[in-house]
């Protein structure tokens, strides 16, 4: 019995169901706010969001995105983190079907989502999210496929490593910065963040994420200063780099270390 093209569809309209969760996340989590209680309302306005009102997507184009109480916009964002969860999740259906690969990387991928929309409405990334991911890369160790073990150890220690590596990296960088600059460099955050990020993607995941959000940040940050005046003593949210990268770290980075040092003749 053929389970396409239902189950597809079914993951895609859970993925926009979680999206909408993922919302009250992105919203909540920096005011310190619970995601569970209380139930929906309008952030200006405090009035209730019937559940009609909340279908996601299709309850933003029907409402115009403005609230039907007070008429104050609602952000782009919401429809928006809604389709791309919804993408994400197909996506990855579509790769690595029922299995524990696509149970764990649309949960990092989710956890991501978050992150990267929370650093850039507040510059903020909230412990719940890094320390709880951190704990949970860590648990799913054992059964994590996209680990390996590094030099033929279990998979629990590549996890260990991988947040060592990257929270230790990212913090030596930063203190060693801020000494000479004077100027703190980021916060601990993003130190918490590639923790989490080590913790599932191991240190050749970790190697990937760093460099590639560096580069990416390079890139967008120069791109920015005739656009916007900016210097490059300004901050920008690296948050926003590290989880696009982090995120092809785990479904690619090993392979491509990898890959790299195999030309370089270096054994992986």
């Amino acid at each position: 019995m053929r389970i396409e093209p239902f189950a597809s569809i079914y993951v895609f309209v859970v993925g926009l169901v979680l999206g909408s969760f993922l919302n009250v996340c992105i919203h909540r989590l920096p005011l310190g706010e619970s995601v569970v209680r209380p139930g929906s309302r309008c952030p200006s306005c405090k009035s209730w969001i019937r559940w009609y009102q909340n279908v996601p997507v299709l309850s933003w184009l029907a409402l115009r995105g403005r609230c039907a109480n007070c008429n104050t916009p609602i952000p782009l964002r919401y429809p928006l983190v809604e389709l791309l969860t919804a993408v994400l999740a197909l996506a990855l259906w579509r790769v690595y079907g029922p299995s524990v690969a696509f149970f764990v990387a649309a949960t990092f991928g989710m956890a991501l989502l978050v992150l990267f929309f929370t650093d850039w409405d507040h510059q903020l990334l909230p412990d719940r999210v890094t320390l709880l991911g951190f704990g949970a890369g860590v648990a799913a160790a054992w059964i994590n496929p996209f680990l390996g073990g590094e030099q033929g150890w279990p998979r629990i220690w590549s996890s260990l490593l991988g947040a060592a590596i990257g929270s230790g990296v990212l913090w030596a960088i930063g203190a060693i910065y801020t000494k000479l600059r004077g100027v703190e460099a980021m916060g601990m955050g993003d130190v918490k963040m590639m923790a989490m990020v080590g913790a599932f993607t191991g240190p050749k995941g970790v190697l990937f994420t760093l460099f590639f959000a560096s580069l990416l940040g390079a890139v967008v940050g120069l791109s920015l200063i005739p656009l916007r005046g900016r210097t490059l003593k300004d901050a920008l949210p690296f948050g926003c780099f590290l989880a696009p990268a982090a995120f092809a770290a785990l479904v690619i980075g090993r392979k491509a270390v990898e890959a790299y040092l195999g030309t370089l003749h270096v054994a992986p």
